[in-house]
């Protein structure tokens, strides 16, 4: 890795981490002597972590008046994330991470956000890997982070599944037939797709399903009407000859 530093820059390790079994985020940064460490709220994300991590740095930053500072990463998403003009997700952590260099690069500092590898035996790296995991093991929460918006999105999705089951179950309670089968055939999991049909054959193929129901809907609809009458055709008739 290049060496970044001079003596009067300012060099901050920084990580991220969430615990696979409890599914708690934690964040850190270790610069010299100085740690600091947050857990963030529940259901958080690795790329959410590390954001809260670089904001933290730049917070940091701003108590020094260091001409360069660098905050070494060993995520590429959340430099990626930064650099995005227009952000799809996260905007509110990415803006108030961007805001904190501002006054930095007021006063003419330099920053440097240096992505660096994981787990090669870099002390300054490593030693925010462990603040991060300790972070994650904290009591409770000391950081608020706003779901994201595929966060938002899977809530929603898995809320509407578990509703949808509820009825199902609740309509196959009334002896319904076809509810019956759906439930048995699925045990209410997808199933599986076909892998040789082309994404955009499938998805016409579902659009197509869901809305069958309602042009039978609107075909009965449509015949019932009194604008339209339904003729009965007229009955055949054999020509017979004595």
């Amino acid at each position: 890795m290049e060496d970044l530093t001079t003596p009067a820059s300012l060099t901050i390790f920084t990580d991220g981490s969430v615990d696979p079994a409890t599914g708690a985020a934690g964040a850190a940064f270790v610069s010299g002597q100085t740690t600091k460490q947050w857990r963030l709220t529940g259901g958080a994300s690795c790329l959410q972590a590390e954001l809260v991590a670089i904001r933290g740095a730049l917070h940091h930053a701003l108590e020094s008046h260091s001409p360069h500072v660098i905050i070494h990463t060993d995520s590429k998403s959340s430099i990626q994330a930064l650099r995005d003009t227009q952000p799809q997700d996260n905007i509110h952590l990415l803006t108030s991470t961007l805001l904190l260099a501002q006054p930095l690069a007021a006063r003419g500092c330099k920053i440097t956000l240096n992505w660096v590898p994981s787990h090669v035996g870099l002390s300054g790296n490593e030693a925010a890997d462990r603040a991060a995991k300790s972070a994650a093991a904290l009591p409770s929460p000391t950081t608020a982070v706003l779901p994201s918006l595929s966060q938002t999105l899977l809530k929603i999705k898995s809320a509407s599944h578990a509703l949808s089951r509820q009825q199902h179950e609740a309509t196959v309670a009334l002896s319904s037939p076809s509810a019956s089968w759906y439930a048995a055939a699925t045990a209410y999991h997808p199933l599986p797709q076909d892998p040789s049909i082309a994404p955009h054959v499938r998805d016409r193929l579902h659009v197509s399903a869901s809305a069958f129901p309602a042009l039978r809907k609107s075909a009965r609809a449509l015949w019932t009407s009194p604008v339209i009458t339904a003729r009965s055709p007229p009955p055949l008739h054999s020509n017979t000859t004595s």
